[in-house]
């Protein structure tokens, strides 16, 4: 989707939504059947743990951007609610899990699968009635509707209506229960703290000035950008969760937006200014992302080394532990 159009504003190859909903499909399965087939072989283990969780965060995340891509929202305050919609509900349920000990991502018939196949269908949609489905106009397509809930509203309405819906709904009752998990009023301020820096996220990909021309048609990165320090945030937590140490109020990566942020606010239109700005945002980008995967490779070395387990290093042979084994 990305290669055929970094705006995310545009109609693309309807294959690529067959891809995307197929690629949707075999993770949320594998997904739902990686831990099932580990205990049941009795190889389960916290490296797997956040293996797991760590993949969820940053696949879940981005196969949500096909939200925003399918419906043509490219980056507009309804393409950033659809993508966090869709990265709370996650975030809060390891919250949940932090504070109570039971990872619960479930409420009643709403849940990750079913957001999953949410996005299949709507993914499919397109590929078999035209890439250009979300735009039709809903008076011609239900005629049969009263008037006020058709007129001026097209399809993409609709399914913005209905992924943002979810998303929220699933996201207030997760919050509900992370509040009634917790005890202690210094508990709760804390929770409260962590809570309005994750919605910070929102408020970070708001900031990101659409008038610029660099801004519009790089939509894509953008997300990705952010997706990043959402990933780290989030894997910070699964890891305090599985180690039992304290999840900290203040994440020091917000800070490298800074650096944008500043030529954003330099910005006058002169060339000279937007070749700052693509500068800055450039190596924003390239900081965020060996952020996310040294923090992941660390964290990776760190479990695995308590495990016994090399996997960014090699170990010689301990011929003499061999010996006597």
């Amino acid at each position: 989707m990305i290669y055929y159009d970094i705006t995310m504003t545009q109609n693309i190859p309807g294959w690529t939504h067959l891809a995307v909903a197929i690629g949707i499909f075999l993770f949320q399965t594998l997904d739902a059947i990686d831990g099932k087939q580990a205990r049941r072989i009795n190889c389960s283990s916290s490296l797997g743990q956040l293996f797991d969780h760590g993949c969820d965060a940053i696949s879940w995340t981005i196969t949500n951007m096909s939200v925003v891509s399918f419906l043509s929202l490219g980056l507009t305050n309804n393409a950033i609610l659809a993508i966090y919609a869709s990265i709370a509900p996650f975030y809060f349920t390891n919250l949940l899990e932090y504070y109570s000990g039971v990872y619960e991502y479930s409420i009643g018939v709403m849940d990750g699968t079913t957001g999953q196949m949410i996005l299949i269908i709507f993914n499919l949609i397109p590929f078999f009635l035209g890439n250009d489905f979300y735009s039709w106009k809903c008076d011609e397509s239900f005629p049969f509707l009263p008037e006020i809930m058709t007129k001026g509203y097209l399809h993409r309405h609709y399914a913005m209506i209905v992924v943002v819906y979810i998303g929220a709904c699933f996201s207030i009752m997760l919050l509900f229960k992370v509040y009634s998990a917790i005890e202690g009023v210094k508990t709760k301020i804390i929770v409260t703290l962590q809570l309005i820096q994750h919605f910070s996220l929102y408020a970070l990909m708001l900031w990101f000035d659409e008038d610029i021309p660099f801004v519009r048609n790089n939509a894509a990165f953008i997300y990705i950008c952010v997706i990043f320090l959402y990933c780290i945030t989030t894997c910070k937590l699964i890891v305090c969760t599985m180690s039992k140490t304290k999840y900290s109020i203040i994440h020091y990566e917000y800070l490298v937006f800074g650096i944008y942020f500043y030529f954003q606010h330099q910005y006058d239109g002169s060339a000279e200014s937007e070749s700052n700005l693509k500068f800055a945002f450039w190596t924003v980008f390239c900081i965020m992302g060996l952020l996310y995967f040294r923090f992941t490779q660390s964290c990776i070395n760190q479990i695995s080394q308590y495990l016994g387990i090399y996997c960014f290093s090699v170990k010689p042979r301990d011929s003499n532990k061999e010996k006597n084994a």
